[in-house]
């Protein structure tokens, strides 16, 4: 690329996108809403660990043996397996609400557990659970996250408000910090519940929704237009152009893609337990296992080309970064090549994620590819859990190998040329 359109590009970038990315990594309400779902994880894929065997990839008229054995052997283990995944990942939302109300309170330098569980009440306090509707215990799981999120910045918020105005139980210090606490939150607490407990009768009588219900509808369309290509180019785009200048913009595009990715997620269960076609293909294990493969810009090819290299540097960094890439990690590749602010790999690290994203995207739009049903470690080798995620899928293990070639095909143009770059280098100085 040319050092006049590449100063261009790295001063808009610096300009615009670097300041409004360095505000996201400071908002306390951002780093509360990733602490959140970072708290949840763990749940998650424990509960996504069991769909494969409680809803096995075979259809309901498949009459071969093995798939009569897997059915048979999922309505057997249904009354072990189904209540921890109910109580797993179908209680995100609640922990979710702990989890930001306790980050946003640890920001706040207020107290971290006692304002959680505050959170937690406040949002459980916004389900009708007195409804007779059938679904209500699914905001518990993935369709209440948009209500967990305000319920946890709310109550956070009320309590920093009324301990700033000193409208809190005052005790004197020899009384013990606990006690204390939980003295100083009762009077915001009671205008928490009150206020929350007035607005779901107010929305109950007149117009006969929940908040939780509301907030779905809301973001119904977020949650669409999350969901689609021209959405998930942008997001690529803007992940990639961060890291080039060395920001961490994965982090941040994930944080604000979670609360869409965990609907989506919630959305594609619900409708693999019900029998129907999975809605959503723009979920956490499309990211993780065919855009990040070897780590940010799809860079696993390059690990194999490296270490074949004739250059020392490029070799050395290959042996280096192998078993980090297979677990998608590469920052060795990253700062070794280095491809970090390097023109030359300015538009591969761009436009080869961007290319697979694109294929198969359309290939699961067609149906060649399964939907995704699981989340798990973003760490997982790609064939993996592109597989697994996607309960068993071999066509998504095959797409991460179709996405390595074409990775590696790509690559490779710049690759040589920087290879060669680094060779005539290397003679020069042994020649001196």
């Amino acid at each position: 690329m040319n050092m006049q359109v590449m100063g261009m590009l790295a001063s808009i970038v610096e300009q615009r996108m670097i300041p409004v990315a360095n505000w996201l990594t400071r908002s306390r309400h951002v780093m509360a809403l990733r602490d959140g779902f970072q708290l949840a994880m763990p749940f998650i894929i424990v509960g996504s660990l069991l769909v494969p065997i409680l809803y096995p990839p075979v259809a309901s008229d498949n009459a071969h043996p093995l798939a009569i054995a897997l059915r048979d052997l999922s309505q057997q283990l249904m009354p072990w397996l189904y209540p921890v995944y109910s109580h797993t990942a179908g209680l995100v939302s609640l922990i979710i609400a702990f989890g930001a109300a306790a980050s946003l309170a640890k920001a706040y330098e207020m107290p971290e557990r006692l304002s959680g569980l505050c959170g937690c009440v406040a949002f459980l306090l916004l389900i009708d659970f007195r409804s007779a509707q059938g679904g209500v215990f699914g905001y518990l799981g993935g369709l209440g996250i948009f209500t967990a999120l305000l319920a946890a910045f709310y109550t956070v918020e009320v309590i920093r408000l009324f301990q700033r105005a000193g409208w809190i139980i005052q005790f004197p210090e020899e009384v013990p910090l606990m006690t204390r606490q939980g003295f100083q939150l009762i009077i915001p607490l009671l205008f928490i519940t009150l206020s929350l407990s007035l607005l779901r009768l107010w929305l109950q009588q007149h117009f006969g929704i929940s908040l939780p219900e509301l907030m779905e509808y809301l973001f119904q369309p977020l949650v669409t237009g999350a969901d689609t290509l021209p959405a998930l180019l942008i997001a690529l785009l803007v992940a990639h152009l961060l890291w080039f200048m060395g920001v961490h913009g994965a982090l941040i595009v994930n944080g604000l893609l979670s609360p869409f990715w965990m609907a989506g997620l919630s959305a594609n269960q619900g409708a693999l337990m019900a029998g129907e076609p999975l809605p959503h293909i723009f979920l956490q294990g499309f990211w993780d296992y065919y855009l990040l493969i070897g780590g940010i810009g799809t860079t696993l090819p390059l690990v194999f080309m490296a270490m074949r290299s004739r250059s020392r540097t490029l070799h050395s960094v290959g042996r280096l970064g192998l078993i980090p890439s297979l677990f998608n990690i590469n920052e060795p590749l990253l700062f070794g090549f280095p491809i970090i602010m390097n023109p030359l790999f300015f538009l591969p690290f761009i436009g080869v994620p961007m290319v697979n994203a694109t294929l198969a995207w359309l290939l699961t739009e067609w149906g060649y590819l399964d939907r995704f049903v699981a989340m798990l470690p973003w760490s997982m080798p790609s064939p993996l859990g592109a597989a697994w995620a996607a309960n068993g899928s071999l066509a998504n293990a095959l797409m991460v190998l179709v996405c390595i070639l074409n990775s590696y095909v790509l690559y490779r143009p710049f690759f040589i040329a920087h290879e060669r770059m680094l060779l005539a280098q290397e003679t020069e100085r042994r020649a001196h």
